[in-house]
């Protein structure tokens, strides 16, 4: 997949057509403001972004549609995507068009027929991406597309120069993630088979999950049936199906028993017997009020012996206080210190002798005894609370089965409403008996239970087999000789052009997504290694290094790379942007280094013969005739990528 031309499409429906060559370096020279950058932003639009990173300005306020040209191995594709509303920050809608001799089309042929995923999606499967599901190991399988290959084909002014970020939009969110996960795959160390294992793998945990859920909600059901059992009993009890009142069937085989004699009971076709029904649910009403009325009387019981209890250990506690402080008495005698007649305090004699002593012992006997007595009936207050709890859980038991079956006739009677027949009432009887018995088959002994315990273990072996085939050292290794066969080439071209450390086993770090090399102090990072012109030229080796890997191995990635402004750094002043003339450069070293850049690319692109293209938007106008040759636009002297009539047409000065 190349680019063979961009068009802007302008608001009164004027086209403006940028052709580029296919299989050959491309260069757009220009000064500032001229509309170089723009060009990346309109191929990545055009490629299936949905964030719009177009310039606001003349661009903005004099281009409706934005297009692009793409050349693949077998047809030409065509995308549009119209320009967004002013405030918008993304958009989805797009035009996709394709033929074998498609060329860009006028104006009244755009409309919307895609959308963003639909471009990437189809543009993907084209070029060979399919449905390829890589693991990201922490949020599950990933789906390569499009999208992630454009991330290795397109390096912005504020990338190609960075010293963090080797790859386009590396810094923002979730682009790390991708380009770890999917660079493993365009590179060819996850082969197709490996890939397709992965989303074997996914679909086995998937089926594994199923398993033990239905099996879990057969173990539920399993502990739920007899409430259950009971509801549907007294519903086919309402419905004239069981020879004997529900009352009499005590265990769960009998339930099932009685439930399957219901279903099999012949289709009625008497009169309807609705005041038999009604007197059937008022019985169960009247039961259900009973049994609250019973549960009500047993809260209270409860709450009563609770404050029975409450009371008697407030007692409890003041009379023991009591016996307490009277126990001392015992250790004084009976004998009186004093005259009985006379009083101690003042020596009067007293009408009635005091004997204090008698009656406090007299006291404490009598407390000692109730305390005795509260603490004979408390076993009784807590056997009698037992008893109370027992009789309140057999009682909801009841009830909930009595709610139960209220519950169905009340949604009974509304759809006996519509109903034809008593028969029909019976068949849905019948039928909601069988489903439920259907589930009870599943949850019974010796029933499905174990078929689904066998289930689970047959899934559980699946997904361990297929762990087992996804050997990470296997893969581990296909990706160390991949990046060993990228470092030849990156090691060669960064001593070619010079560049600090380059001579050094120079090569990818996909962990770290950075340009790693070796020094005399150890391993260094390209953050670490100064200077822009060296930034700028590891990003090229690297970007070329890994699309000469590309076609060598015929993998899904568009045949094609766009860089902005790679000189940058060699062009300082105005002045030297302004010509781009190498003699502008005050440095001999900098202009060689230029040389150096533009030479590198031309060579590795005539090497691959026709399979790889260049779109490299820059200040630099070397003058060298091979460098002239490849020049398709010099936008000088008013030549600009928006036309000066369409600014003149909808105002607003130049802008890059």
């Amino acid at each position: 997949m190349q680019l063979r031309s961009i068009i802007l499409y302008s608001k009164s429906g004027e086209k403006r057509v940028l052709e580029f060559r296919l299989g050959a370096l491309n260069i757009v020279t220009g000064t500032s403001q001229t509309g170089k950058s723009a060009l990346l932003d309109i191929v990545d639009f055009c490629m299936g972004r949905d964030e719009v990173t177009l310039p606001i300005g003349p661009i903005s306020r004099t281009v409706a549609w934005y297009a692009a040209l793409f050349q693949l191995a077998d047809t030409r594709v065509f995308v549009a995507r119209k320009a967004p509303a002013p405030g918008r920050k993304s958009v989805t809608n797009a035009m996709l068009e394709l033929g074998s001799d498609l060329e860009p089309l006028d104006f009244d042929q755009l409309r919307v027929n895609a959308d963003s995923a639909t471009v990437r999606e189809q543009l993907g499967r084209r070029i060979g991406i399919g449905d390829t599901a890589v693991d990201t190991r922490s949020s599950g399988p990933l789906t390569a597309h499009l999208g992630h290959a454009a991330l290795l084909c397109l390096q912005n002014q504020d990338e190609v120069s960075h010293r963090r970020w080797l790859f386009h939009r590396q810094a923002e969110d979730g682009i790390r993630t991708a380009l770890r996960t999917t660079l493993p795959y365009f590179l060819g160390a996850v082969g197709e088979d490996q890939a397709a294992k992965q989303q074997q793998l996914t679909a086995a945990r998937r089926a594994l999950r199923r398993a033990q859920g239905e099996l879990k909600a057969a173990e539920d059901l399993n502990r739920d049936v007899d409430v259950s059992l009971q509801s549907l009993l007294r519903e086919a009890e309402a419905r004239g199906l069981l020879t004997e009142t529900a009352d009499v069937i005590a265990d769960r085989a009998g339930a099932i028993a009685a439930l399957r004699a219901a279903a099999a009971t012949a289709p009625y076709t008497a009169t309807a017997r609705d005041e038999e029904q009604r007197s059937q649910e008022l019985e169960l009403q009247q039961l259900r009020d009973q049994l609250r009325r019973n549960l009500r009387e047993i809260a209270d019981q409860r709450q009563l012996l609770a404050e029975q209890e409450r009371q008697e250990n407030g007692f409890t506690s003041a009379v023991g206080r009591g016996v307490s402080r009277l126990g001392a008495v015992q250790l004084a005698g009976a004998e009186p210190l004093h005259d009985l007649e006379t009083c101690p305090a003042c020596g009067s004699r007293m009408e009635e002798a005091d004997s204090p002593v008698e009656g406090m012992l007299a006291t404490l006997s009598d407390l000692r005894g109730q305390l005795d007595a509260v603490r004979t009936a408390r076993p009784n207050r807590e056997r009698a609370l037992r008893v109370l709890e027992e009789e309140t859980g057999r009682v909801r038991q009841q009830l909930r089965g009595v709610e139960g079956a209220l519950s169905t006739l009340a949604e009974a009677e509304d759809r006996q409403r519509n109903l034809q027949s008593r028969a029909e009432e019976q068949a849905y009887a019948r039928g909601r008996i069988d489903a439920y018995l259907a589930q009870v088959d599943q949850a019974g002994p010796g029933g499905d239970l174990q078929r689904l315990r066998s289930q689970l273990a047959l899934a559980q072996r699946v997904v361990e087999g297929l762990e087992a085939e996804l050997d990470p050292q296997e893969l581990e290794d296909r990706l160390s000789h991949s990046l060993n066969y990228l470092s030849s080439d990156m090691t060669q071209w960064a001593d070619r052009l010079k560049l600090e450390h380059g001579r050094r086993h120079v090569r990818l770090d996909l962990k770290r997504l950075t340009v790693v090399t070796d020094t005399d102090d150890g391993v260094a990072e390209l953050m670490r290694i100064g200077s822009g012109k060296n930034w700028v030229g590891y990003h090229l080796v690297a970007h070329l290094a890994l699309h000469q890997y590309f076609v060598a191995h015929h993998r899904p990635v568009p045949r094609m790379l766009m860089l902005d402004q790679p000189t940058q750094p060699y062009y300082p002043s105005d002045v030297a942007k302004h010509s781009g003339r190498l003699e502008a450069l005050a440095r001999d070293e900098d202009r060689e280094a230029v040389r150096r850049l533009f030479q590198l690319m031309h060579e590795v692109v005539a090497g691959l013969d026709g399979g790889f293209q260049m779109i490299v938007s820059d200040h630099a106008n070397l003058p060298e005739p091979w460098f002239q040759d490849c020049v398709r636009y010099n936008w000088r002297d008013g030549e600009a990528l928006i036309p000066q009539e369409w600014i003149n047409q909808h105002g607003g000065p130049t802008t890059s």
